[in-house]
């Protein structure tokens, strides 16, 4: 089934209507044909992480399911530098600059490969540093391995840029199945935290192995075909810097919550506080595929008529924050019933942060709109801009609010900056229209 066809399942036809009109082309068509395998992978994958989160937690504990993910908020921090923020830059030079893929996939894979091993250094140095209790010391260690095998992910835009995503969207959905199931399998032979630590690395390496074959098996190349420019280098590092900044930004703010509370407070509270954020994070799906599936849509509006463009983003605002609203209200009241049934007793504070918690939901889709809004302009320096001013608000209500206060604190600090964030986009609004006057 096509995105588009789920897209205008979910929404009543007037509203399908006011987002998307008549700017339905062929072209968007195809579009939709490709993008709806991604969407499946990731429903998919969403589904059986859900379930498979909750059996992990209970097993684990809260002290210890704390660790895990304290480890894996800290190493998302250093990602960005292993990644260099090219993804995007690749995928827009695969599509304009087809004749050179060879040397484009070679100097993304050289590029991340390199600047991963560094990093993966660095992060281990880091992690020595802050004195982290030998535990998590290792856990970041081995789950910081993934840097490595993520330098294969280039190939995965090789596929989306010949619209044909489905075939990586096949890896993701059988990764989607057998992650959890060697979790559970863990769980049934009684292994303890370091071997989940093991099972996360060893994702991104199912992941490069799985790319790496569709892509000898359906474009009949190798790998070792690729070929590294220095000159193609500083061209892609030249235009992603500021969306690398950009994400980094946005992973302190939305990881730098869980690093703090491990140092402010200890691993049991961490895992309690990301209870609480994972079950958000859920909440977050719905809306995102909508965004993430119109948006095109309205994209082909602004080349036809900006006016219509700009009327069809506010009808996208509007319903993303409708949903995004009743989504939250229904997890405030249903926060006692999903925690205790599906992690039991041991999380049972994570109700309290939740009901703070979800109402960041709110913020996140808007800055996810706000985010394509500024793509949309062309202005990636402008939400560069906004990336560094929520994390240096989160990142210093964090340190004032989470002594004070504990997980609470972090969980205020996320709902605060996110406010801030929207209230100072809406205010850039104003007096960009007032100059335009």
């Amino acid at each position: 089934m096509q995105t588009q066809t789920i897209t205008k399942k979910i929404l009543p036809k007037w509203i399908y209507q006011r987002l998307i009109g008549d700017w339905n082309k062929d072209g968007f068509k195809k579009y939709f044909s490709n993008t709806s395998w991604i969407f499946i992978a990731r429903v998919v994958s969403i589904l059986v992480s859900f379930f498979t989160i909750a059996i992990v937690a209970r097993y684990l504990g809260p002290d210890n399911y704390g660790k895990i993910s304290y480890a894996q908020s800290f190493v998302a921090i250093f990602s960005v530098f292993a990644s260099l923020g090219i993804d995007q830059v690749l995928y827009r030079d695969l599509i304009a600059h087809p004749e050179k893929e060879k040397e484009l996939l070679g100097t993304a894979f050289v590029s991340k490969l390199f600047f991963g091993s560094i990093t993966l250094i660095t992060t281990l140095l880091v992690s020595v540093v802050v004195k982290n209790d030998p535990i998590l010391t290792w856990l970041i260690f081995i789950i910081t391995f993934s840097f490595l095998f993520q330098s294969f992910g280039v190939i995965a835009h090789a596929f989306s840029a010949k619209v044909k995503a489905k075939y990586t969207s096949y890896v993701a959905i059988i990764i989607a199945f057998l992650i959890p199931a060697l979790k559970l399998a863990l769980i049934y032979f009684g292994k303890g935290i370091l071997y989940f630590a093991v099972v996360i690395s060893f994702e991104a390496l199912i992941f490069a192995f799985g790319y790496v074959y569709i892509y000898m098996h359906i474009f009949r190349y190798s790998p070792l075909d690729w070929r590294f420019s220095v000159h193609t280098f500083k061209g892609l590092l030249r235009r992603s810097w500021p969306l690398m900044l950009a994400s980094l930004s946005g992973y302190i703010y939305g990881r730098i919550d869980q690093v703090m509370i491990q140092h402010f407070l200890d691993s049991a509270a961490v895992g309690v506080y990301g209870i609480a954020v994972r079950l958000t994070e859920f909440l977050s799906f719905l809306p995102g595929i909508i965004v993430a599936s119109l948006f095109p849509a309205i994209m082909n509006a602004r080349e036809h008529d900006t006016i219509e463009y700009k009327k069809r983003f506010r009808y996208l605002t509007l319903l993303c924050i409708i949903i995004s609203t009743f989504l939250a209200i229904c997890l405030f009241i249903l926060s006692p019933l999903i925690v205790s049934v599906l992690f039991g007793k041991e999380f049972f504070e994570s109700i309290h942060l939740l009901r703070i918690y979800v109402w960041s939901n709110i913020g996140t889709i808007s800055v996810i709109l706000m985010q394509n809004y500024f793509v949309a302009e062309n202005k990636s320096l402008h939400f560069l801009f906004f990336s560094v001013f929520g994390a240096s608000i989160n990142l210093g209500l964090n340190v004032v609010l989470i002594p004070r206060f504990g997980a609470q604190g972090a969980a205020y600090a996320t709902l605060i900056t996110l406010f801030l964030v929207v209230c100072t986009f809406l205010f850039y609004k104003i007096v960009s229209r007032k100059n335009k006057k």
